[in-house]
């Protein structure tokens, strides 16, 4: 597997375009979780790959719900994690386990269930996943934290009404 997907791959998603510069040149030395982190990503976007078969795509999608399961359980707490845990686990079927993963983002960062200051800037230094992917393809408008509110409010809808 490349072990440098993400940049590629997610190049190619609207809402990570105008992030992926940011992505790319950040300091993750800080980061302990980061080289984890990023071997979940590329292991999720090896599932994307069209010229495996379908239980090669199964497998990568396991075994990066296991990597960003395992981030979790470490205490890596960062908004990409808990992204990803919300998209694998409705993509692998278990609707409780990603509405789970909503509550748990929503109790780490509540100011994504509030209204936004229109001054508030945010930034995430590592690339993250789309909480569902119908948000592929949206790209940010306005503040990525009003996106990312939209998204997650979207997800548990699709969630909520598929339960």
């Amino acid at each position: 597997m490349n072990q440098n997907r993400w940049p590629i791959q997610l190049a190619a998603y609207p809402y990570a375009q105008p992030l992926l510069i940011g992505w790319q040149i950040a300091d993750h030395s800080g980061d302990l979780h980061w080289p984890e982190y990023e071997q979940a990503l590329n292991a999720y976007l090896a599932s994307q790959d069209e010229t495996c078969s379908v239980g090669e795509r199964r497998e990568w999608l396991n075994k990066s719900l296991d990597q960003f399961r395992a981030l979790a359980a470490k205490g890596d707490s960062h908004i990409g994690t808990g992204l990803a845990l919300v998209r694998l686990n409705a993509e692998l079927g278990d609707r409780q386990a990603a509405m789970d993963a909503i509550e748990k983002i929503l109790q780490v960062m509540p100011w994504l269930a509030d209204p936004l200051p229109d001054e508030l800037q945010i930034q995430i230094n590592r690339p993250f996943l789309a909480p569902i992917a119908s948000f592929d393809g949206r790209f940010v408008q306005g503040d990525l934290g009003q996106w990312l509110q939209t998204a997650i409010m979207d997800a548990l809808a699709v969630l909520d009404k598929n339960g």
